[in-house]
Parts: C-alpha cells; structure tokens; sequence
C-alpha cells in the first residue's frame, strides 16, 4: 500500500513539475518582453500618455492556455485620465504563440471607466493616436476575438459648452470582435443604467434601465468610416438605432435614424416623465404609433446636428389606473426640425392636427410654431368640456360636479409684437374661456360652487376676468380682473414678472369646521398633482371684501383685505374686520430670509369691548405624546402687537383696561406696556421674553397698585386662579418647565389691608422673583401705630407649598394696642386702657403655608427682640392684687422699661426667657411660656428690697436711666397662671423657680436652634 501511495505521489509531481517550470519560465523570459513590446505598442500608436501598475503571465489555472493580465491600465490627455480600469485580461493559446500565431480567445474587462470631456471652449480631450502610413486597399487585417466580456463599465460624456452630460453605468456586455476583409466589426449585447442625462443644462432623465440588444458596430479600416445597427431598450420602450458617422476635420459627418416599435406605446409613454405621474394606459389594439427621430450633417463639440423628428399617432384610447373615465380618439401629426442653421432661429414644429374626446366633450389643435428663439406662432385649438365626462379622468372621488367650459384660442403672429399689436389695437392672439352654469359640491360636507359663470378673455397679451359671477357655499361671489401682460407666465424668464388685480366681492359666508377638514383631506387631492404652488413670475395684488364671515361660533363683519403675492412674498397691507367683540386691523409680511425659509412680519391692533378666551382657545382632546424638549422656532418672526381691551375674560380670571403695546422679534419678546385692572387693583407692567437654550427666561417689572384689601380675600382669589397642574406644552420630557423668571421686579402698594382683626395701612412692598423664589426687599407697612419694615425670601415647591423666612423690624409701635390685638378674649385685663409706652422689634420669623396659602400654624418658627420704653401698667390686675399692701396711687399707674425682652415662637407656643423690668415699684426678672395645652404662665421674681425701702421718686426716677437693674438680697417669687381663662397668682418657693427657670432655658435653646437651621434650609 505505501508503495502505490509513493508511486501515486510520485507521477503527480512529475506531471506537475512541468507546468510550474513552465510558469516560472515564461514569468522570467516573456514578461519583460511582454511589457517592452507594450510600451513600444504605445509608443508608436498612442500621442496620450499610457501607465500600467504590472503585468502577470499565468498558464496554471487553465492549461494549456496563457493569461496576460494588466492591472490598473490608465490613459490620460492633457490631465484628463480618460480611461483607466482596474484589470485587463487577455487569453491566448500556449500551442498557438508556439507557431508565432498571436490570436486571442478571450478579453476581460473589469471595472473600465471611459470620460470624454469637453470643456466650456468646445475642446475636446480625447484618446489621441499617432498617425501611420494609409493602409492600402486590398491588404488584408483577419482578427477573430470570440469573447469580449466588460464587468462595471462607467462611461462619462460632458460637454460643457452645450451644457451636456451622460453618465451611463454598464453592468455586463458580452461582445465578439471580428475582422472582414477592411472592416472590423463589434458585435453584442449589454446591460445597465442610464444614470443621469443632461440636455443644455436641464435635467431629462435619471436612473433609466437600458440595454442594447444585437448592437453591431462597424469600423472601415480604410476611411474611419463607423456604421452601426442595433436596438436601444430603455425601460421597456426599443427604439432601434441604424446609421453611420466618418470622420471628417475636428468632427464627424454623421446619419443617425431612431426609429419607434408602433406597437409599444405605452412603453414609450413611460419615457416622458410628465406622463409617468398621469398613470396612462393605452387599451385600443388598432392604434399605431409613428416615430423616427433622425441626426444629420457635420456634428463636432460646438456645432449641433440636424435634426428632424417625424410623429404619428392614431385611434389611442386611454385610461387611467383607477379610474372609469376614458380618453378616446386621440389622434395627432406634426413634425420638428431645427432648419438650416440647426438653431432656435430656424427651428420650425408643425401640428398636422390633433383631437382628442372624453364622451361629448372634445379638443382639437392644429398650426405651427416657426422661430423658437422669437416665436411665430399660427395655431388654432378649441375645446368644449363637460365636468361630468371629466371627472371620471381625475382624481376627486368625493366631488360631484357639472356644467361646460368652452376654449377658444387663435394666435397669427410674432409673440414679439404682441404689445406693439395691442397698442395699435390689432389682434393677433384672440382666445377666451367661457364658464357655463359651473356646480361643484363635495359630498362629504356642505362645500358648494354653484351657477359659475363667467368668461376669461385673451387680446394679445392681455388677460381680463370678466362677470365671472356664482355662488360660493350660498354666497354670492363676483370676481373680476386683468393683467397687461400674461406671458411672463408662460415664458418663464428670469427679470420678467406678469402683474394682475383682482377684485373679490362676497356677501356673508359661512364655513363649518367639518366643511373646513373636508377641503384640506389629504386622500381628496390628485396624487397625479404635486399640489398647488404660486406662479414664480407673478405678483397679484388682490382686493377681498366681505360683508360677513361665519366660522362656527366666530363672526365677522366689514372684512377687507388688501392682498400683494408672488411666489416668494406675502404683503396683508391692510385688513379689518369687525368682530362681534370689537374692531380688529392685521397686518403681515411674509419674505424670504438669508437662512433660505420665509421671515413674517406681522401687525395686530385691536379695540374691543369684551373677549372670552374660552370662546377661541377651546381645549380639543388630542391623543397623548410626549412633548418634543426644542423650544418653538421663533426666529424668523416679527409680531408687533397693539391691544386694548375693555374687559377680558380665560377661565376664571377677569380683567378690565387691557392695553398691550408688545413685539416679538427673532428670539426676543418685548412687552412695552402690559396693563391692567383686577378686582384688587391695576397693574401696570414691562417685561423681556428670552429664549436660551431651549428655555424662555422671563425678565421685568410691574407696578401693582391695590386697592384696600382683605388677606384672606385675596387668598381666596389666589386660589381660584392658580392651575391644578402646569400646562402639558410648558412642560418638557423631564418634567421641567420651559419658562424660567430669570428676573423679575413687583413693587405692590394698597392704602390698607386687614387680616382677620389686624388692620394695617400704607403696605409698600418690593418683590424680586427668580425662578421658585421671592425675595422680600424694602417693604413696609404701619400698624400698632407704629413702622414696620420687612425683607425675606419666598420659596414655592412643585406642590405649591410656600415656605417663607423674613427679618422684621418696628419701631414706635403703641404698646395698648399690641396688648389689646394680641388679648383677643381677654379685654379686660389687656387692653389699651391698661398699657402705653413705646415698643422696637426686630427678628426673624419662619413661615409655611400650604398650596391653598393657609397658614400651618403647627411649623412655625421666631424670634423676637423687644424693647420697651416708657411703658405704664394701668390698673393692671396681677399687679394691684397681689401687691394691696402697697399704696394704691403707687401700684394703679406703674412705670416700666425693657430694653431687651426676648420672644421665641415653636408652632403653637411662645417662649419668653428670662428678662428683667424696670418698674416704678420693684425691679421684676419676668419669665413666660405659652402653648395649646397650658394656655399662659409666667414667673415673677421681684425685688422686696426695692419694693419696700426704696422711695417712689427715686424708683420713678431710676425706671428710664441706663443703669442696669440690680435685685436686693431680699427676693419674693410669684407664679401666674390661666385656668379657664381665670388668672390665678400664688406666691411660689425658690426651688422650683429656678427650675422651671432651667426647664425654660432647655426650650428655649431647641427653638433657637430649630430656627437656625430651618433659616440656612430655605436660604439654600
């Protein structure tokens, strides 16, 4: 067995040798020669200059068959690299090189790319050859290549001095190359696309399937003459293509017939991309198609051929997909050259004739057009149409309609001295269209046109609507209009613009808002149609008055409009309308930008009586999504804005005297003056509307005059107006608010306001808003007699819970009325008839209400320093009946002073540590504590010393003096509480003074601290 494997192993080398020795042989002997006898190819043939990267031979794949493979081959003219291609292979046989016989069997081509550029001076750059001795008739050149095979062939022509361009991607061509006597002939098939197409500047086609079938392409060897014959697919239309080209100067002299299948209509419609859209199909067997495109004469990069087109087409009838309606009889002659001097000037089309039917309605055309570049034109075309029959032609399913429209044009003459004609009052272009008895209605809403009438005249260039009368959804409508010169339309050049009037009058109209979304259902428009779009050379300035305008609840009266259009402007110069609210005037501006869109200028004034905003902003439910995170685009808008209004109601706000003088200009929104009248007062306001980064940042001051108000009232209103829940479109994906008071400044001012029995007067407050929080700066207002001055800052939560932290501060505050508010039950002990004196405050107070701003007593913090100066105790109880054994003259009226006495506040209890009085009887160390549960108490510890060695001029005396208040050694400790609102005083022993003395300082330290870190939360 190892024996038949080694003699096995054996033979296979010893036929495989030879083959590698072979390729290594011709690899080193031929390739050099290869690539010499190449260059000097090149060399004697080529003035281009040729670059290849390098040359394989091969013979092991296929033997005994040789591969000659160049890879990367590129040409190039004069910078142009007019070909190159990324492999060529040549395949020949070993045994015919052997006897000197040079014959190839195959030829691959893969990816060539050919370009033959023409630049804007007419010079071409082509492959360029060297010219050799004139090969004499009779010598014979045999070649017989059986496989040519291209993959991926690019193939560019741009002749920018015509304005043309031909890019044509081949995907596969198989060809076979064969020499007869003096002819070399090409022949074969290939696939591919027309990728794009470019006549004289203008696009013609794009992405056209094309093939060439039996394409034969012949060359005499002896003249240069090439014939050629075959058959051109594009999509699936065949036009077959014959004719011939022979050199001659810098150009050729060529003879080129394309010819039409007359059987393949619709396949040569499918060519016309204005006909794609239309859906037409072709039913009649017996219709017959004439076409025969032919080029003649010298053609060279500059110069253009002749060219004559031939037409016919007979007894077509047509159909579009869908729909019932049929377009029968259509037939048409007519042929085009572009003359003797192959230009606009000599080009001449000639219609023999043209008719076309759709049941009783018909058109015809027949006539010519000579002179392209200043037109003569003899044409005479008529139509009659019924709505009826057209309709089953277009798309409008939903729409019922009737009556005639009748054509009529008659053009003899030069388009040139059309204005010179109408002048001189001859006629040369005569047509109209008649409207007759027009009813349109739409099925699915009361939308009706109904007894249209009219008639649309032509004399020369003039166009004039006239009596063009009907009705529009039971309005009665005239129409009536002209424009000097209508064609600028027509011909489409730029610096040429048409300029018409037209005049609408309408009595009153009404429109539903079903009526509305009928007429813009996307499904009731043509598909066939790309929508309609203004005429570029146009400018209508149109003049619109109505007597009324209905639209569901809305009315208007009076309106006129003055209109100015071209296609990319807008002018609303003036507009009013007369509304049930009052007058209201617009005007806009719509013109293009330097980013490319349209910038609006618009105009809104205003004087109205009375506006519900409910009756215009009605809440429609929408199906949920989430809210886009950009911003409105504002910045190509400018709104100005002048508004007065006399009453204003949305939702439950009601406002009188609105005045807004405003303007939104790119990314700014600038309010001059926002004013207004509430039930509390006026507001007079200005304020900036930013946007940065995606948030609207809000800046300005008002002024808020109140008039005498209660608190709670005003909380009340408060809570009527404040939202449940911010606006889903004022919010962004992350729950945040698109606005932002970045800065905003309110100084309020009221004569007066009470709050349950408190009532204080010249309220002067100054407000500074940032976002959640209000800073209280500057403010002031009287009460107890006296000044108080407040600051502090506001903060508002998600839930609307507002937390407050102020620094307040009074001064010359009546001591009687302090104790008269605050005794509220308890009259007759505190009461004004029982204290005078003058009494300072300053400190902090932290307060929190929820969102319906009631006040919760339970989280309140404060501390109060008091001062009191010239104070009197007047027959003041606990004092005239715990001391009777003092003279009555000296305990009715007692002097006292404090020029520090301390008050915390923890929710419902009021602490007071330990102070000292100077009074005009004794000096008493005063300590206090008040709560829900125990309702008032407090110790005394008095001075006995004072109270009885001292004599009543010098403690009188020693009450307002600087000095501090010292105690005897002699001290007597009194407590005082309130039960059942009774006030009971009892003597109390030393020991338990000082501890609740002890049991005091403890409470009060936890308030204090409480209230420091509760200050330092809210600051943050």
């Amino acid at each position: 067995m190892r024996l038949i494997l080694k003699l096995t192993g054996t033979i296979a080398i010893l036929l495989i040798l030879p083959l590698l020795i072979l390729e290594l042989v011709l690899g080193l002997w031929y390739k050099s020669e290869i690539v010499d006898r190449l260059k000097i190819l090149a060399d004697e043939s080529l003035q281009s200059t040729l670059y290849f990267e390098d040359i394989g031979i091969s013979t092991f794949p296929n033997f005994p068959h040789l591969t000659i493979s160049i890879k990367n081959l590129s040409i190039k003219e004069s910078g142009y690299e007019i070909l190159k291609t990324e492999k060529i292979a040549l395949h020949a046989d070993l045994l015919d090189l052997y006897e000197d016989n040079y014959s190839l069997s195959k030829i691959e081509v893969l990816k060539p790319q050919f370009y033959a550029p023409i630049d804007s001076t007419g010079k071409k750059f082509m492959l360029r050859t060297k010219k050799k001795e004139e090969q004499k008739a009779g010598v014979k050149f045999l070649l017989d290549i059986p496989k040519i095979e291209i993959r991926e062939a690019l193939i560019i022509v741009d002749n920018a001095y015509k304005g043309n361009r031909i890019r044509l991607s081949i995907d596969q061509g198989n060809f076979r190359l064969k020499s007869f006597d003096d002819l070399l002939e090409f022949k074969g098939d290939a696939v591919g696309i027309l990728d794009t197409m470019i006549s004289r500047g203008n696009l013609n086609q794009t992405a056209v399937p094309i093939a060439a079938h039996r394409a034969t392409f012949r060359i005499n060897t002896l003249d240069d003459k090439k014939l050629f014959d075959g058959v051109i697919q594009l999509y699936n239309a065949q036009l077959r293509a014959y004719g011939l080209l022979r050199p001659a100067g810098n150009g050729n002299l060529l003879d080129i017939t394309l010819e039409g299948d007359e059987a393949r209509i619709n396949d040569y419609l499918a060519l016309i991309p204005q006909f794609r859209p239309l859906k037409l199909i072709q039913h009649n067997p017996d219709a017959q198609l004439t076409l025969t495109v032919r080029n003649s004469g010298f053609v060279d990069p500059v110069t253009f051929p002749n060219v004559d087109i031939l037409f016919e087409l007979k007894n077509a009838s047509f159909t579009r997909i869908g729909l019932p309606g049929k377009l029968d009889s259509v037939s048409f002659r007519g042929h085009f050259t572009n003359g003797k001097e192959r230009n606009a000037s000599t080009s001449e089309m000639v219609i023999d004739f043209g008719h076309a039917k759709v049941n009783n309605s018909f058109f015809q055309i027949e006539g010519s057009i000579r002179n392209f570049e200043d037109p003569y034109l003899n044409i005479d075309a008529s139509s009659e149409l019924e709505l009826e029959d057209i309709k089953g032609l277009v798309n409008f399913p939903d729409v019922e309609m009737s009556g005639s429209i009748k054509i009529r044009a008659d053009i003899d003459g030069k388009i040139s001295e059309l204005e010179k004609k109408r002048r001189s009052n001859q006629n040369t272009f005569n047509g109209h269209i008649a409207f007759d008895n027009l009813q349109v209605r739409k099925t699915t809403s009361n939308i009706k046109v109904e007894n249209f009438s009219g008639l649309i005249t032509v004399k020369n260039k003039q166009l004039t609507l006239s009596a063009l009368t009907g009705r529009f959804n039971d309005a009665k409508v005239n129409i009536a209009g002209s424009t000097q010169n209508f064609f600028p339309l027509l011909e489409k050049k730029p610096g040429k613009t048409s300029f018409a009037n037209v005049a609408i009058n309408m009595d009153e109209l009404s429109l539903s808002k079903s009526d509305v979304e009928a007429i813009s259902k996307k499904d009731d428009i043509d598909t066939s149609s790309k929508g309609f779009t203004f005429p570029q050379f146009l400018h209508l300035n149109c003049d619109v008055n109505m007597k009324a305008f209905t639209y569901d609840d809305y009315h208007a009266k009076s309106i006129k409009l003055k209109l100015a259009l071209n296609n990319d402007s807008l002018s609303l110069q003036t507009s009013h309308f007369k509304l049930e609210e009052g007058d209201l005037w617009l005007g806009a501006v719509s013109r293009p930008s330097t980013n490319g869109e349209n910038f609006y200028n618009l105009w809104v004034r205003a004087d109205l009586d009375y506006l519900d905003t409910k009756k215009y902003l009605r809440s429609e439910k929408k199906p949920s999504s989430k809210v886009n995170d950009k911003a409105l685009d504002f910045s190509n808008y400018s709104v100005h804005t002048d508004i007065r209004l006399k009453k204003l109601k949305h939702d439950k706000v009601e406002l009188s005297n609105l005045r807004i003088l405003a303007d939104l200009k790119e990314e700014q929104f600038h309010a001059n003056t926002f004013n207004f009248d509430f039930p509390f007062g006026k507001t007079r306001s200005e304020f900036n509307i930013d946007l940065k980064d995606s948030i609207y940042q809000i800046r300005g001051e008002s002024k808020v005059a109140l008039h005498a108000f209660n608190i709670d009232s005003i909380k009340r209103y408060y809570n009527t107006l404040k939202p449940k829940r911010p606006p889903a479109d004022s919010l962004r994906n992350d729950g945040s608010s698109r606005f932002s008071v970045d800065k905003f400044n309110f100084h309020v001012s009221a004569p007066s306001a009470t709050y349950q029995h408190y009532k204080i007067s010249a309220l002067d407050a100054n407000l500074h808003v940032r976002e959640n929080r209000l800073r209280l700066n500057k403010s002031s207002f009287e009460m107890f007699d006296g000044l108080f001055e407040v600051e502090g800052l506001i903060r508002r939560n998600e839930a609307h819970e507002v937390k407050a932290f102020c620094n307040l501060s009074a001064s010359n505050i009546s001591l009687g009325d302090i104790t008269s508010n605050v005794a509220m039950s308890n009259k007759e002990m505190f009461s004004e008839q029982h204290f005078k004196g003058d009494v300072g405050v300053n400190g902090q107070v932290l307060l929190k209400y929820n969102h319906e701003l009631v006040h919760q007593e339970d989280e309140m913090l404060g501390k109060m320093s008091v001062s009191l100066s010239h104070g009197e105790m007047i027959k003041f109880k606990p004092i005239t009946e715990s001391l009777k054994f003092i003279k009555q003259a000296n305990r009715d009226t007692i002097l006292l002073a404090n020029p520090h006495l301390e008050v915390l506040f923890h929710n419902d209890e009021i602490v007071l540590p330990t102070t000292t009085f100077k009074t005009s009887l004794s000096n008493i160390e005063f300590s206090g504590y008040h709560s829900s549960e125990f309702d008032f108490g407090f110790d005394l510890q008095i001075s006995v010393s004072d109270l009885l060695f001292k004599s009543q001029k010098k403690k009188r005396k020693q009450v307002n003096d600087d000095e501090k208040a010292r105690f005897g050694l002699i001290k007597h400790h009194l407590q005082a509480r309130t039960v059942d609102g009774k006030l009971h005083i009892e003597s109390m022993k030393k020991k338990a003074y000082y501890k609740d003395l002890e049991l005091l300082k403890k409470r009060y330290n936890h308030v204090d601290s409480a209230l420091k870190q509760m200050s330092i939360q809210i600051v943050q």
